[in-house]
């Protein structure tokens, strides 16, 4: 195994199980002081609990996503996906942490039509995206999810946050490269690394652009 494969799959694995350090402090906290606790607290708890327990969902499929590429048992089947509504199921799949962080959502997602992609492989993609932005961007801070149409071959998708983790000014383009990551170019997300991989797989176009800590995503995405 490769230095770069094996630096990757350490950090899949510590990303993948800080979530069940939280789980387990939390739930044992309900099942040993469930009586005692504030109705508030409990409510509290629980949804710390399911938020955690998301995290640690999506890391496992992350490093799934690593077990696949690198044994080369990984094929993308596509077909036609609505886009808009996969984003918005996204969206509804993450609307507890969305609320809590008081995020100013501004969707333009009404330009959508059906593209051509491998629907498991895309929404893995956009669920990395959008935890991406739960995990590192302030509280009530803009959050940008567009979708448009620069011409008739593919639909673009931009997704704009403000992000604290990645303070330097680059331009990260990974258009119709292999799927081996770079992982300098992401250093400790390896959430990135899925969504630049599976975009490759796919033949997705993706281009991140990170100026003052503002982090933009782009992805041009076939018809």
């Amino acid at each position: 195994m490769a230095t770069i494969e094996k630096q990757l799959l350490s950090v899949l694995t510590h990303h993948l199980r800080s979530p069940f350090n939280g789980i387990i402090g939390f739930s044992d906290l309900l099942a040993n002081h469930f009586e005692k606790l504030e109705d508030g607290d409990k409510r509290n708890y629980i949804q710390i609990v399911n938020q955690l327990s998301k995290k640690a969902l999506l890391r496992s499929e992350n490093l799934s996503w690593w077990l696949k590429v690198y044994s080369d048992n990984i094929t993308p089947i596509k077909q036609k996906v609505n886009l808009a509504e996969l984003i918005n199921d996204e969206l509804n799949y993450f609307k507890n942490e969305l609320q809590h962080q008081q995020f100013d959502l501004m969707l333009a997602l009404n330009n959508a039509d059906m593209v051509n992609a491998d629907k498991v492989m895309l929404q893995s993609v956009i669920r990395n995206l959008l935890l991406n932005i739960i995990e590192y961007s302030p509280a009530e801070k803009k959050v940008i999810i567009s979708l448009s149409k620069p011409n008739e071959v593919a639909m673009q998708l931009i997704m704009q946050n403000f992000c604290i983790e990645i303070p330097s000014e680059q331009t990260i383009n990974f258009v119709n490269n292999t799927s081996t990551a770079d992982i300098n170019a992401m250093p400790n997300q390896p959430g990135l690394w899925t969504v630049r991989t599976l975009c490759a797989l796919m033949e997705i176009p993706i281009s991140l652009s990170i100026i003052s800590n503002q982090l933009e995503v782009k992805l041009s995405i076939k018809y």
